[in-house]
């Protein structure tokens, strides 16, 4: 097969949305309104009728948004529990808003938090739980989880950075706690090259978060509470909007790619795919496989980038909770959520994005069959 370059991510644009996202730039820039405008509110707007929620407050980050929704739980002196399956700026927020992360073990066949552990994480101190749907997958369990919240007196928070568009039992992502933060990165299913978003029903969290991300000030300008510069700029908005029209497209086109690799991997040695859940909307933000124990990953990930082309990931190796900043503050260490430790250190991402072709995902295949085939014969050990 001939090397050629393929992307594990990538931000779609095609010549029409280009055209039509530089002519809203063009009048933005002549209306002198950068910031504060009409493009922010009217994103706003349609992004809470998408999800179907009251709000939607847009902010310069997903990281913003989960600080700011984090902050109006008044989180000194108290605990939340986060799954270690994430990036770290989903614990990292914890601590900005005031709070400790506790780190939570995941399930083996969803990679998203395991309700029972949570259960083990409890205590006196616990102020809520961020569930976080990986990879664009919502997790299973948040019947359970929005259970174990209602009787112990917690805040459910979703971390749904992943998850634009996707469903669980119909319900969007991000409208299946208190309230959902999403990140529009530009390696996410959608994006505005930076920013982020907060969806609530709570009247009270939305007015406050609108406050917060204005350095505190009310709609008077007065400062009322600790605030900071959180605001979406208005070139940033103008993409967003553009790109939250072609959502559905977005996800339907990963859909496709996903079922693409399924049918060409299935039978593949030396790797397991993880179960779909009929009850789900996928995204599809990472297509994660499973590699054998017995296989080198990090062997053939550069195998794949340097005889192929083929740019991979992980979600999320090392775990949180293997960070040296955590292991030396917070004194977490090898062994403790076993799951995740054994589990994430074998998983590898294969490239996504709506840009891919059945002949990028055949070669992509073929590519990853044909380096774990030399791994299995370089090990002298056979799959089961």
């Amino acid at each position: 097969m001939e090397k050629r370059l393929i992307r594990s991510a990538f931000p779609f644009f095609d010549d029409l949305s280009i055209q039509a996202i530089l002519k809203d730039i063009e009048q933005t820039l002549r209306s002198g309104v950068m910031t504060d405008g009409p493009n922010a509110a009217d994103f706003e707007k349609k992004f809470a009728q998408y999800c179907g929620v009251k709000h939607a407050v847009s902010v310069n980050s997903g990281t913003a948004a989960l600080e700011i929704s984090l902050r109006y739980f008044r989180l000194k002196g108290k605990e939340v529990i986060v799954p270690t399956n994430t990036f770290v700026a989903t614990p990292n927020s914890v601590i900005f808003a005031g709070g400790t992360p506790v780190f939570a073990d995941i399930k083996e066949d969803t990679l998203c938090i395991d309700v029972e552990d949570v259960k083990n994480k409890l205590s006196p101190k616990t102020a809520g739980i961020i569930v976080v749907h990986i990879a664009g997958l919502p997790c299973p369990q948040m019947d359970e989880l929005s259970e174990l919240c209602e009787d112990n007196d917690l805040f459910l928070l979703e971390d749904a950075a992943h998850a634009h568009g996707a469903m669980l039992d119909g319900k969007m992502a991000g409208t299946l706690g208190d309230a959902g933060c999403f990140s529009f990165y530009p390696t996410k299913v959608m994006t505005s090259g930076e920013g982020g978003m907060i969806i609530t029903d709570n009247d009270s969290l939305a007015d406050e978060a609108r406050c917060m991300r204005t350095h505190g000030q009310n709609a008077s300008r007065q400062m009322i509470i600790l605030g900071h510069n959180w605001r979406l700029n208005e070139v940033a908005a103008i993409i967003g909007k553009h790109q939250l029209e072609r959502l559905e497209e977005f996800i339907s086109k990963r859909n496709v790619v996903a079922k693409s690799y399924e049918q060409q991997l299935k039978n593949v040695n030396g790797l397991s795919l993880f179960p779909k859940t009929p009850n789900i909307r996928h995204s599809y933000y990472k297509y994660p496989v499973r590699l054998n124990e017995e296989i080198d990953l990090a062997k053939v990930a550069v195998a794949l980038k340097e005889k192929y082309g083929i740019e991979t990931g992980s979600i999320y190796y090392p775990p949180c909770h293997l960070h040296p900043f955590y292991m030396n503050n917070f004194g977490t260490k090898a062994g403790d959520l076993p799951v995740s430790e054994s589990v994430l250190k074998s998983t590898l991402c294969l490239p996504m994005h709506p840009g891919l072709t059945e002949e990028d995902t055949t070669y992509i295949s073929q590519a990853l069959a044909g380096c774990l085939q030399n791994e299995i014969r370089f090990t002298g050990k056979y799959p089961n």
